[in-house]
């Protein structure tokens, strides 16, 4: 059965707050206004595909409804702070020709 279509399985945005050992993070979800935070692991194509969280990514969290402690990493979102393309640097040519 997906998950995508399963009504047990309700899906959250939060950001993640501690990493703990054995791929286990504290995240923290907000919904509206109320701060929960939860205790989640890393979904199987996170885990195969290598992605790496640390403190302050934003990630999408799947929880179930019979436990509301305890979720699960699916996706990390693109993180909108960490990059902007107007404050990138211009790349210098490193050519034969590049005066000194």
């Amino acid at each position: 059965m997906s998950r995508k279509n399963n009504p047990d399985i309700l899906e959250f945005e939060g950001e993640v707050k501690k990493l703990l050992p054995g791929t286990m993070f504290e995240v923290e979800l907000e919904n509206n206004g109320v701060k929960v935070k939860l205790l989640c692991i890393l979904a199987g194509k996170l885990k195969q595909h290598f992605i790496k969280l640390t403190v302050g990514d934003r990630v999408t969290v799947e929880v179930s409804k019979y436990d509301m402690a305890k979720g699960r990493i699916t996706y990390r979102l693109k993180n909108k702070k960490s990059y902007t393309p107007n404050s990138a640097q211009p790349i210098k040519s490193r050519g034969p020709n590049r005066k000194k």
